[in-house]
C-alpha cells in the first residue's frame, strides 16, 4: 500500500470513485486527488500526522510500499513544529524499510525569510535529511536542490474541472478580469501593486476585476478598492467568498483570468501551473506574470511583465487569444489531468503496474 501523512481528522482508506475534499488547493492537488488515481491501482491510506509519529512502520494498515509527507501550509508548519520535530525523528526510524517521499509546494526556506519565521528553513532541510522530495515545477526542484539530499521529483498539479469549457474573449465596453486564490500577507503586496499599475494604465477605459479569496479577506478587498477608486474611478472590484464553485462561475462570468506573481522573489517564481491551467480549462486568456511555470504556457496566454500591455493585446486580439486558450485545452489535457498525473505519481512512487490489474505487492 502506499500513505500519504497530513494533516488528517482519522486514518482513511481511499476508494477511487470517491470524491474528496479540502478548503486547502494544496492539499486536494498533492494529495487528494493523486491518492484518489492511485488507488485505482493499488491500496491507498491518508494518515494523521499523529498517528504516523505513534506508529511510524504502520503495520496496523498493511506493508508500505512508499509513504508520502503531504505539504501543510506555512502557517500548519509554524504552528505544529513540536509535532514536525518528532514527525522528523520517525521518519528516520523507517527510512531504511521503504522509500518516504516529502511533498512540497513552497520554497519553506524563501517563505520562512519572507515571513521571519525561521522553522520554515529548518524544516525543509529536516525532511531532506529523511526523505526524496516531489515537487510541482522545475524552478521549484531547483530552488530546493541544496536541501533535497536522497532525490527530488517533479510531479506536476492535476487540474480539477471535470470537463474544458468554450474558449472565449472579452468583447464588451467594460472588460471583467477575474483573480482567484489565497489572499494573504505574502502576496497581498503584489496583487495591491499590480492592481493599482492596471488601473493607472487604463484610466480611459472602464474596468471591472472579481476577487475569489478566503472569506476573511473581504476587508482587504475593500481597502483596496478605496485606493483603486483614487487612481480610476470607473474600476468595480468586487469580492466573492472562495469555493471551488464560487470559483469556476467567477472564470466563466469574466472575459480574462488575471494573474500577477512576484516573478523576482525566490518564494513567488517556484509557483505552479494550476492557475494558469485552470484558466485554460475554464476557456478563459490568461495574463500572467512572467514565473518559469507561467513561462512553459506562455503559447496558451500572455505571459509578460506588464499585464495592463497582456490586457491591450487581448482586446486587440481576440481571435488570436481565443486561439491560444483552444490550443491550451488540447495541451494541458495531455500533460496535466488527473489520469496523467496519477500515472507520474505511480512511476515515482514505483507503483507496479500488476497492481492496476488489482494485485496487491507484498
Amino acid at each position: 500500500m502506499v500513505a500519504f501523512v497530513a494533516e488528517l481528522p482519522k486514518a482513511l482508506r481511499v476508494r477511487c470513485d470517491e470524491t474528496y475534499y479540502s478548503g486547502l488547493a494544496s492539499t486536494r492537488l498533492r494529495l487528494l486527488i493523486p491518492a484518489r488515481e492511485l488507488a485505482r491501482r493499488i491500496p491507498v491510506w491518508l494518515v494523521p500526522l499523529e498517528e504516523f509519529v505513534a506508529r511510524p512502520d504502520l503495520s496496523h494498515l498493511g506493508r508500505p510500499l512508499a509513504v508520502v509527507i503531504g505539504k501543510l501550509s506555512s502557517d500548519e508548519v509554524i504552528a505544529r513544529e513540536p509535532l514536525l520535530r518528532k514527525l522528523i525523528g520517525a521518519a528516520r526510524r523507517v527510512s531504511q524499510d521503504w522509500p518516504l517521499y516529502a511533498d512540497l509546494s513552497d520554497d519553506y526556506a524563501a517563505l520562512g525569510k519572507a515571513m521571519k519565521e525561521p522553522f520554515l528553513k529548518q524544516y525543509q532541510r529536516l525532511l531532506g535529511t529523511a526523505c526524496e522530495f516531489t515537487v510541482p515545477t522545475r524552478a521549484l526542484a531547483d530552488a530546493v536542490r541544496r536541501d533535497a539530499r536522497l532525490g527530488l521529483h517533479v510531479v506536476e498539479d492535476p487540474y480539477e474541472s471535470t470537463s474544458a469549457q468554450p474558449a472565449k474573449t472579452g468583447t464588451g465596453e467594460r472588460p471583467r478580469l477575474a483573480w482567484f486564490g489565497r489572499l494573504g500577507e505574502v502576496n497581498r503586496a503584489i496583487c495591491e501593486k499590480e492592481l493599482l499599475w492596471l488601473a493607472e494604465r487604463a484610466r480611459d477605459r472602464p474596468l471591472a476585476l472579481e476577487i475569489v479569496a478566503q472569506p476573511e479577506a473581504r476587508q482587504t478587498v475593500e481597502v483596496i478598492a478605496q485606493q483603486l477608486r483614487r487612481v480610476h474611478r470607473d474600476f468595480q472590484l468586487s469580492f466573492t467568498a472562495w469555493s471551488i464553485a464560487a470559483t469556476e462561475a467567477a472564470i466563466s462570468r469574466c472575459d480574462y483570468v488575471w494573474l500577477p506573481q512576484d516573478f523576482r522573489s525566490a518564494w513567488g517564481r517556484v509557483k505552479s501551473h494550476n492557475r494558469l491551467v485552470a484558466a485554460i480549462r475554464g476557456g478563459r486568456l490568461a495574463l500572467a506574470s512572467p514565473i518559469p511555470a507561467y513561462q512553459e504556457l506562455a503559447a496558451y496566454a500572455w505571459v509578460g511583465e506588464d499585464l495592463a500591455q497582456g490586457l491591450d493585446w487581448a482586446l486587440g486580439n481576440p481571435r488570436e487569444a481565443a486561439h491560444r486558450v483552444a490550443e491550451g485545452q488540447r495541451y494541458v489535457e495531455g500533460r496535466f489531468s488527473p489520469e496523467a498525473v496519477g500515472r507520474r505519481w505511480a512511476d515515482v512512487l514505483r507503483v507496479p503496474q500488476m497492481a492496476a490489474a488489482g494485485r496487491e505487492p507484498a
